[in-house]
């Protein structure tokens, strides 16, 4: 979750950054962007989508999705994506310029102040492991273990890598005078406790990687022992802020890298991502020793369109590859995975065979998802026996019958065909039919969730009241043609009659008295509220009219205001029948009720 802060940057400041940040180059970072019109269109990086609608107006500086509403300025978006509070979007954006910005002050921190207090402890810690590994004779074994497996000091600096001391009255020490309480540490896993109750340091005995948010701070840590102790990697136990199936190793340091080359490769373990650094190879990261996860899947799509995932090339690193290309498979990724030797895993065959062989032999040639299910599957049929083998084609044609390209199918197609000596045509044709039978079963879906109202069909428009049509369109007209302004503050002024509507009204007059224009991109800015943000950037990118004439003015106005003055006189007649005693003329105010009601709903 964002944690909204203070906004105490000037204004010119904020303007500065906003206007050298074209809104259409910073979103194209993490999303294709084709040009459709004025407006720029693509897969919403919010929400799951087939058809682009996530729409970026680069005259508004603007998006707005129209499948999951979400919309505001170049702020707005990177905070979303990023996840990350204002300021702190705004220091990102002037950094992504080389735009020095003066010292920001806030009112509060981004985080609470004992989730700062977890982060300069892990600082701490960090620093101690380090500094045992490099200058102390508790880290001797474990820094000839590392200069032996090819690791520099370049990467054991780059990568803070350290060494947790076999006895763990050291570090228990060394927290204390750093002044952290015990149960402090304990709860955020610096340290555990024993059944004695003796505070002892998780990771004694075992060389150190730091592992880090989102966001550069270091919130847990991997542990590799030395010699046959069990497990060979440890993590930090999961804290209030640290989640494994939400954090990818080296993230981070390759973020930048990754968007620039549009992909990523995805290692097991942390050696294999320091193998690819010394290699040249910045676009890596790693899992924290468990499967890949819903969550990583999504920040991985959100950051790049191809995923390699290069895990072992032994039994286990191809059924993790097999699971994990399913969940980005899901997810519309283009999935790759690279094949080692048997026997081999990233890191060993880096420092065998170098950095290019790595890229000409490994990745460049990396199987498309669907190759390598066809291959991984097959393991499982008896290929000697001719019932298994019909089986295994129709059930790689089920599997191609989900693919949406057609020079896909047919190319996978005419594959299977050839290597079992079947038509092509014949395996093409089963194809068809069962995409057929796909679309037909998510008809009948519809259909049944429509009769058992579990799902409403959001292809029918909702009935807008004419008022509210006249309002969203008004509103619509004063932010693209700003001398409007003055006329509807005149003859409607806040009276609005949709609430969201009166709080933008009043921040559009506000903002026209202070600059006697409409920057709808600033009006953003002025608003907290992430709905009334939505509702502003949905209203800017209607479409409008700057020929709309008198009469179409005045309609609109009327209908506000014709709205407004029955509502009001409504809630006199309920209030007037409810404290009549006579029965026949409370029987006359509730048809003047009637009356009026169905006059309000002709308008």
């Amino acid at each position: 979750m964002v944690i909204e802060m203070s906004r105490k940057i000037p204004e010119e400041i904020v303007n500065e950054v906003r206007a050298q940040n074209d809104i259409v180059e910073v979103i194209s970072e993490y999303v294709q962007l084709t040009r459709r019109g004025r407006n720029y269109f693509g897969l919403c990086p919010f929400h799951e989508e087939k058809t682009p609608s996530f729409s970026v107006e680069q005259e508004k500086q603007l998006f707005h999705c129209f499948g999951c509403g979400k919309g505001g300025n170049v702020f707005t978006f990177i905070q979303e994506i990023e996840q990350i509070n204002y300021v702190d979007a705004i220091q990102l954006l002037a950094k992504r310029v080389d735009l020095e910005l003066p010292s920001i002050r806030t009112d509060r921190p981004s985080y609470s102040k004992e989730a700062e207090q977890v982060f300069v402890a892990y600082d701490w810690l960090v620093k101690f492991y380090q500094h045992l590994l490099k200058y102390s004779e508790h880290g001797k074994e474990a820094l000839k273990y590392l200069q032996k497996r090819g690791i520099t000091e370049e990467t054991i600096d780059r990568f803070q890598l350290g060494f947790s001391p076999h006895d763990s009255d050291l570090t228990v020490q060394f927290l204390q005078q750093k002044q952290f309480p015990l149960p402090f540490l304990v709860k955020h896993r610096l340290l555990n406790t024993t059944d004695q109750e003796r505070h002892v340091d998780p990771f004694r005995g075992r060389i150190v990687f730091p592992i880090e948010n989102l966001h550069g701070k270091s919130v847990a840590f991997g542990g590799r022992a030395l010699g046959d102790e069990q497990p060979k990697y440890l993590n930090s136990p999961e804290h209030q802020l640290f989640h494994k199936a939400q954090i990818l190793y080296n993230f981070g340091n390759a973020r930048a890298h990754i968007r620039k080359l549009n992909e990523v490769i995805v290692f097991e373990g942390y050696l294999d991502v320091l193998a690819a650094h010394q290699a040249k190879i910045p676009n890596v990261v790693a899992t924290l020793g468990t499967a890949l996860s819903e969550k990583q899947a999504q920040l991985l799509k959100q950051t790049a369109k191809t995923v390699i995932l290069c895990y072992d090339g032994d039994e286990a690193g191809l059924t993790a590859s097999f699971e994990a290309g399913q969940l980005l498979n899901k997810q519309k990724v283009d999935v790759r995975i690279a094949r080692l030797p048997d026997g081999l895993d990233p890191d060993d065959y880096l420092r065998k065979y170098g950095s290019e062989s790595f890229r000409r032999e490994i990745i460049e040639v990396s199987d498309p998802y669907i190759t390598f299910f066809m291959h991984y599957k097959k393991r499982a049929y008896n290929m000697s026996v001719d019932h298994e083998r019909i089986r295994y084609i129709e059930d790689m044609a089920k599997q191609l019958a989900r693919l949406d390209s057609l020079i896909e199918r047919e190319f996978y197609a005419k594959e299977l065909a050839k290597e079992f000596e079947v038509s092509e045509q014949v395996i093409i044709q089963d194809i068809e039919q069962y995409r057929e039978k796909i679309s037909n079963d998510k008809k009948d879906n519809r259909t049944y969730n429509r009769n058992t109202n579990i799902h409403i069909d959001n292809s029918t428009k909702p009935f807008v009241p004419a008022y509210l049509q006249a309002e969203k369109r008004l509103i619509a007209h004063m932010i693209s043609y700003p001398h409007l302004i003055e006329r509807v503050q005149t003859e409607i002024g806040i009276h609005f009659n949709e609430p969201i509507h009166q709080v933008i009204v009043t921040h559009l007059y506000g903002l026209y008295e202070e600059s006697n224009s409409i920057d709808v991109s600033e009006l953003v800015d002025k608003v907290n509220d992430e709905q009334i943000k939505n509702v502003i950037t949905n209203l800017a990118m209607l479409d409008t009219n700057e020929e709309l004439n008198e009469m179409e003015i005045n309609d609109y106005i009327r209908r506000i205001k014709s709205e407004s003055t029955d509502k009001a006189r409504l809630r006199e007649l309920k209030q007037k029948q409810k404290l009549e005693k006579n029965p026949i003329l409370a029987a006359e105010i509730g048809m003047k009720i009637i009356e009026l009601k169905k006059q309000m709903k002709s308008l």
